[in-house]
């Protein structure tokens, strides 16, 4: 294999990252596994793709617009979860264009490290290029699954800030991706799901990795077609798969065999790092029933005032994912019509403001009875946290507001109780739903 075949690998293996039996077959897995090591090598190929994105990733020092994130940030976004490039290229400002240029540069990368890791050696034209070993110290190489699935859940959970993922899109991306798989086993499957459901608090990869986990799972016994479908219960979104059960007499084995898997594991570990579970399987005679439950989450209005338009688009784009609809206004006049009518979970105030500065319209805000109780989160160059906290702000953030800092505050007061967890309490928080 050449470089220029290798690179084409790496492509495409990175194209099928969750699909395990796709990968455990691919000639990249012979080539990057050795069959001496006793690990599945459809498993450990996907462990070393994703090590592979992970060892881009910049450390915290580097600025978050640089070249070096957005690169890093296409790889995530293309393959870990698997949006398409229009959709990457706005998320991440750039034209298609540049979205090419980034993919091809990131692709590059990652083939140089995993051409690190081969214990063979590559061909370029007539010369060969000797390789390192597959002991390279930049990728992680852990000693059992479980404890590669803590390190990915953790960091997860780490950038998982209120993320609001519908549920609807995501389940008919779900049904497609596993659908291949199905067909060599001989099922179908169908998706029943209303377009009605609400969006949940989990990341999209978290979620989608843990129904393609349970699906390939249970298609392994599946003696009929598979039903998938949603429903709502009280402050939650439950997703059901239903699949055809094996015969009675070996229900109980059936079940041993569920919770042993890997693949049960790595689903319990994202949907409890994200405040939802995974029920212990229902096994009746023709039927296999496995549930999970996510936290739904309500929309919350956040009023922004600030006369600055280039202040109000970053907290736009701040908030694009999370669950907040952001209303603006640049006077206080206007602010203050707009909090007594939309009565926002939060008001996020400026304090040099023309006309009348932060101060005073903190001061009218709590002198009506319409909107004395609403939040308001003093943001500002100043750092003045003393007199923001005693004319009755909720908390003061100093300016430039980093989108963490302002997400946390956020949470903790449209959201109380959620204890920093993304959507444990969100759909029975306390108070008024603004």
């Amino acid at each position: 294999m050449d470089l220029e075949e290798f690179r084409e690998s790496v492509r495409d293996v990175l194209s099928h990252l969750y699909d395990r039996p796709y990968l455990q077959t691919h000639p990249l897995a012979h080539a990057l596994v050795s069959a001496s090591s006793g690990e599945v090598e459809g498993q450990a190929l996907q462990r070393r793709l994703l090590a592979a994105i992970d060892a881009l990733k910049p450390s915290a020092e580097v600025p978050y617009d640089s070249l070096a994130w957005r690169k890093y940030r296409y790889l995530y976004l293309r393959y870990v979860q698997g949006l398409p490039v229009p959709e990457i290229a706005d998320d991440l400002g750039i034209s298609l264009r540049q979205s090419r240029r980034y993919a091809q540069e990131a692709l590059a990368a990652v083939t140089d490290i995993l051409a690190g890791q081969c214990a063979g050696r590559l061909s370029s034209g007539h010369s060969q290029i000797p390789l390192p070993g597959r002991g390279d110290a930049t990728i992680p190489d852990p000693s059992s699954e479980l404890s590669f699935i803590d390190q990915e859940v953790a960091r997860l959970k780490a950038r998982s800030r209120m993320i609001m993922t519908p549920i609807q899109p995501l389940l008919v991306g779900v049904v497609a991706t596993i659908e291949s798989l199905a067909r060599q086993h001989g099922r179908a499957i169908r998706l029943l799901a209303t377009p009605t459901l609400p969006s949940v608090a989990i990341d999209r990869a978290a979620l989608r990795q843990a129904l393609l986990s349970i699906l390939s799972l249970i298609l392994g016994s599946a003696a009929h077609d598979i039903e998938v479908y949603a429903e709502v219960g009280s402050g939650s979104a439950e997703v059901t798969v239903v699949v055809g059960c094996v015969p009675h007499d070996v229900r109980s084995k059936e079940t041993h065999r569920l919770y042993e898997d890997d693949r049960w594991h790595v689903a319990e570990h994202l949907l409890r790092a994200h405040g939802g579970t995974l029920d212990p399987p229902l096994i009746e005679p023709n039927r296999l029933e496995v549930r999970i439950r996510v936290h739904s989450l309500e929309e919350r209005r956040v009023l922004v005032v600030d006369d600055n338009p280039d202040a109000v688009e970053l907290y736009r784009r701040y908030l694009a994912d999370g669950p907040y609809r952001l209303l603006a206004a640049d006077d206080g006049m206007q602010a203050l019509a707009l909090a007594e009518v939309e009565q926002p979970a939060v008001v996020m105030l400026d304090v040099m403001m023309p006309s009348h500065d932060g101060w005073e319209i903190l001061q009218m805000l709590k002198s009506q009875p319409q909107t004395q109780e609403i939040p308001v989160i003093i943001c500002s160059v100043l750092k003045e946290r003393d007199l923001a906290l005693a004319l009755g702000a909720a908390e003061a953030l100093v300016k430039p507001v980093g989108q963490d800092d302002l997400l946390l505050a956020l949470e903790r007061h449209c959201f109380p109780g959620s204890a920093g967890h993304p959507g444990i309490r969100a759909g029975s928080a306390s108070g008024r739903s603004r």
